[in-house]
């Protein structure tokens, strides 16, 4: 399973944001949110032709079952003209969304056009991990990181389509890490769903899940239950934080067996709209897995 980019069940998160922005505090960062989903399909359209499914090679397989994630990060299914298209259409629809996005925005553009920044290069240093990223991007200027982390992170989401359906049940069963069996990345949300309560992470980069264990840290493997515990928010029975006391990180957690029956949740909007959470593990000396 992966984020919604497209078709009926787009529809169905449009709906969601819409009815999310009915908190004031969250509603400049849905609108954000909401112009990303749309330029996103209209990202996809752009280059459909070049994401056709991929099948499971012999040498896929046999690096994934050596523990490596499905993608080699540098290998991509699109062209570098197509990470420019998509740079480039990313850029033009969020002109005008606000002055501060207006400068940022001003600023690629002179870099753009001097020669010193690609789509391809941007996006090689984004897959390399925010430590490498983050540097990199400081060096673009004065510009808002997490603005050009969201876009890039929508045009990684669009290469890594032809890779939802390759991995077969049996391999998935075979995958016990904290890292995305797709990229590599760390989870930025969890969901405990069906029966007893089983552990999905979410991908914090490209919105795939995967089952993990329950009573163990997703960032550093730790399984000693007294070094973990997890939070719980008064008056709220559908958020959790878990904690490792060892690597000092937090996990956000969605508990769906506490949500009406057939309520739809999305994962990627979860995260934007539980910034609440992240304040309460901060304040505990907790950090999130992935830092931007």
């Amino acid at each position: 399973m992966a984020d919604c980019l497209e078709g009926d069940c787009l529809e169905l998160k449009r709906k969601r944001v819409e009815q999310t922005k009915s908190i004031p505090a969250y509603e400049t960062l849905l609108n954000i949110f909401e112009r990303l989903m749309d330029v996103t399909a209209e990202g996809i359209d752009r280059v459909r032709d070049q994401l056709k499914p991929m099948p499971l090679s012999p040498y896929m397989e046999n690096k994934f079952q050596e523990g490596l994630p499905l993608v080699d990060r540098k290998n991509f299914p699109v062209s570098d003209e197509a990470f420019d298209d998509l740079l480039d259409l990313f850029f033009s629809r969020l002109e005008g969304f606000s002055t501060a996005i207006d400068r940022d925005l001003k600023v690629l553009a002179e870099k753009r056009t001097d020669g010193k920044i690609s789509g391809k290069r941007l996006i090689d240093q984004f897959v390399m991990g925010s430590e490498t990223f983050l540097p990199y991007i400081f060096e673009l200027g004065n510009i808002n990181s997490h603005l050009l982390f969201f876009v890039l992170r929508s045009i990684f989401k669009i290469c890594l389509i032809p890779f939802q359906d390759t991995l077969t049940e049996e391999l998935m069963g075979l995958w016990e890490k904290g890292e995305c069996p797709i990229c590599g990345f760390p989870p930025d949300m969890g969901i405990l769903r069906g029966e007893g309560g089983k552990l999905y992470l979410h991908c914090a980069i490209c919105g795939h899940e995967w089952k993990y264990k329950r009573m163990a840290c997703a960032f550093c493997g730790n399984d000693l239950q007294e070094e973990l515990k997890y939070l719980e928010i008064e008056g709220d029975e559908v958020h959790k934080i878990y904690l490792c006391h060892l690597c000092k990180k937090y996990l956000k957690v969605i508990d769906s067996r506490s949500l009406p029956e057939g309520f739809h949740i999305f994962l990627d909007l979860e995260e934007l709209t539980s910034l609440h959470l992240d304040v309460i593990a901060d304040q505990q000396g907790y950090s999130p897995g992935i830092n931007l």
